[in-house]
């Protein structure tokens, strides 16, 4: 498996993912290049997005559409016209100071305004609608959200019909997901030309709903012009798991050793060291305290399970990857194991996961040299101690705090949460898969031993880490298609791993 790339590179441009001001700085000359003005890809805007109403929402008569008055604006007056042209009833409200129109988006108004009627002035009721249309403010917002903005989205918010936005949800800042001090709470949102980084991840995933996206005829050209800042992937563009060979044995697909489960929390490593069997890896073996020994190999003979510290050495040398931190604790005999284990990782550069409270051990020491073929898999609060930063840091711009630990630690970062986030000193991943009902205890044990266990089968860093990810996030869905969300936990998922990982 050394030669195994987890992700075939996708070619599509619904796989990328932008900064706004890449998307703003080369839509033009995009446009362009594809024989198009700004005002036709308007249209072709608003023609998507009407699109998407009837597909998403069908059967709705009466819609709202709410408009600012930038170009995110002009698409809801593309929209609205064709909607009523359509048949529907259409109220189009104009929110903010029309005299702000740029040159296309007065176009669009004035179709609409040809087609027989007026905008109408905030305030009104948004009650007795089937569909209201976000066309508030676009990617280009700087700053808190002000009125008249501000009180729209906020009554936007408090009302229980479904919401299209248009771009992305008005009040978003559109790199990080956050909202800027208030955003729309869309049920689905219709994205174009280039997906924005903050549609993906954090905040970001609740506030779009479902998300959709058009390249509107300008992919090629867009796609020559522009750089993303991350790729969008999912567990079912894995690339297949090579075969193994007919006089393969176990000694061939690796030997990991899985250090933690301190009293009281023995069942962490033992979810991990599960994790890695399922994985496919070879041999086993979990170093933990006396206290834990008993309840880690319970129930599970093919574990090799040993509480003899003086042994730690010979293990270290033994394997081919380690996992360090699931359960391991803080107290003294914790932090013994894990100064041994990160002395020893400094010259021999073997294959090393950190996660849990090693990770909190890690973020005690100064100017620590880790390797490449090491891989953290931090949670938002664990980022911030590694990274000096508060937790409202980390998750209000996710993809600073990933890239700042792929800089402090030069190694592959897995940034746990919604639109988790994979980084190396190469390229940034964002994953499509998971759901709520993953936030339970263990799943990052679990985590932890599935990508342990690639690597100690000869994945590298990188591609264990984005495989690990794909597979556990799709395993998550898998399980909550079949059973539902709540009350999933992590054990739950080892039967869909197993399915996963040999497809």
């Amino acid at each position: 498996m050394n030669t195994y790339n987890a992700i075939i590179e996708p070619a599509s441009l619904s796989h990328k993912v932008y900064r706004a001001d890449e998307v703003r700085r080369h839509e033009p000359g995009a446009a362009s290049a594809a024989g198009l003005s700004m005002y036709e890809l308007m249209e072709r805007a608003g023609h998507a997005a009407f699109r998407q109403l009837l597909a998403s929402f069908a059967p709705c008569k009466r819609i709202l559409v709410l408009c600012g008055h930038g170009n995110n604006g002009g698409d809801g007056f593309v929209l609205a016209r064709l909607a009523r042209e359509a048949g529907l009833e259409v109220t189009l409200i104009a929110v903010g100071d029309h005299h702000k129109y740029s040159a296309d988006t007065r176009q669009a108004e004035q179709k609409w305004r040809a087609s027989g009627t007026d905008p109408e002035t905030w305030p009104v009721s948004l009650v007795g609608y089937d569909v209201i249309v976000d066309a508030l403010l676009g990617n280009g917002i700087k700053g808190e959200v002000r009125a008249p903005y501000e009180d729209v989205i906020g009554a936007l918010n408090q009302q229980p019909t479904p919401v299209l936005s248009i771009d992305l949800p008005s009040g978003m800042n559109a790199d990080t997901g956050s909202p800027c001090g208030v955003a729309v709470n869309a049920t689905a949102t219709i994205t174009f030309v280039g997906i924005k980084a903050g549609l993906v991840t954090g905040k970001g995933k609740q506030h779009s709903g479902r998300l959709h996206f058009s390249a509107l005829g300008i992919a090629e050209a867009f796609d020559r012009l522009a750089t993303p800042v991350a790729l969008r992937v999912r567990g079912s563009e894995l690339s297949p798991f090579p075969p193994r060979h007919c006089d393969s044995h176990k000694g061939d697909h690796g030997h990991l050793l899985c250090i933690g489960g301190n009293q009281g929390m023995s069942g962490a490593i033992r979810l991990t060291a599960d994790a890695a069997l399922r994985s496919g890896a070879g041999l086993v073996k979990v170093l933990c305290h006396p206290d834990s020994h008993a309840l880690v190999a319970s129930g599970r003979p093919e574990l090799m399970v040993s509480a003899d510290t003086e042994k730690l050495g010979a293990l270290l040398e033994w394997a081919s990857c380690i996992v360090v931190g699931p359960g391991l604790g803080l107290d003294k005999w914790a932090e013994s194991l894990f100064n041994h284990v990160l002395k020893f990782q400094q010259q021999a550069s073997k294959s090393i996961l950190i996660d849990a409270d090693g990770l909190t051990l890690l973020a005690r020491k100064k100017n620590v040299s880790l390797s490449e073929n090491t891989v953290l898999t931090p949670h938002s609060g664990e980022a911030a101690r590694l990274t000096d930063m508060t937790n409202g840091q980390i998750q209000a711009d996710r993809y600073a705090a990933a890239s700042e630990l792929v800089n402090r630690y030069q190694c592959t970062i897995v940034l746990k949460g919604a639109g988790t986030l994979i980084e190396s000193t190469r390229q940034c991943y964002v994953l499509e898969d998971g759901n709520p009902g993953m936030a339970s205890g263990g799943m990052g044990d679990l985590l932890s031993g599935l990508i342990g266990g690639l690597m100690a089968q000869g994945t590298n860093a990188e591609n264990a880490a984005l495989a690990g990810a794909c597979v556990h996030g799709r395993a998550g869905d898998l399980c909550a298609e079949k059973n539902g969300q709540r009350g999933m936990i992590a054990s739950d998922l080892l039967p869909y791993i197993r399915q996963l990982v040999n497809c």
